[in-house]
């Protein structure tokens, strides 16, 4: 009888720890960081250092909708490790689906395009990211952290099933003495 009570209440807690962390970890849920508020439609608009370090996205409205598209990368042509072929060769959209696209050089290339601003939601709502490591499109948002921070989550279907990466902003410039061409922005605290 004992035991069968505790499983009752394990139960019941464990729905509600489940029902909390869905709350919590969901991208417009209770519990996430809504704290800054975007200037506006353009706070978006920028150049973005990705996550991994080795490309920055420049971020543009184009029309009514905001777009990205690759503007630098940390290995723009092949190395000797993706065989002798391609070394030394610039680096292509080489998994898109359409054939006659694998040609084209990655840098340049729009992999965001369809975002418009939810004021409501204070977010980029409505988007498409390429992904040219997969070839796949999936849906995406986007959300500013802070002034010099955006958080993208790319979807399929609904945004519950998906992932996040960060981006955090910079400057281009000319690299000096074999440098990097930008300069990070000065991160908020």
């Amino acid at each position: 009888m004992k035991i069968a009570r505790h499983i009752r209440l394990f139960r019941h807690s464990g729905l509600y720890l489940l029902a909390f962390f869905l709350l919590w970890a969901s991208p417009g849920g209770v519990c996430a960081s809504n704290a800054y508020t975007p200037s506006g439609p353009s706070a978006i608009v920028g150049d973005w250092l990705v996550e991994s370090r080795d490309a920055v996205i420049r971020i543009e409205q184009v029309g009514d909708e905001y777009q990205g598209r690759i503007l630098w990368q940390l290995h723009d042509t092949y190395g000797p490790e993706d065989g002798p072929e391609l070394n030394g060769k610039i680096v292509t959209d080489r998994n898109n689906p359409d054939p006659a696209l694998r040609s084209q050089p990655l840098t340049g290339l729009r992999l965001l395009n369809g975002l418009h601003y939810d004021a409501a939601g204070r977010k980029w709502i409505d988007g498409r990211v390429y992904n040219s490591e997969n070839g796949r499109t999936y849906n995406c948002l986007i959300r500013l952290t802070s002034a010099n921070r955006l958080q993208l989550r790319g979807y399929i279907g609904i945004s519950l099933f998906g992932g996040n990466t960060v981006w955090s902003r910079v400057t281009m410039r000319t690299p000096v003495d074999g440098g990097l061409p930008f300069v990070m922005d000065v991160l908020d605290k």
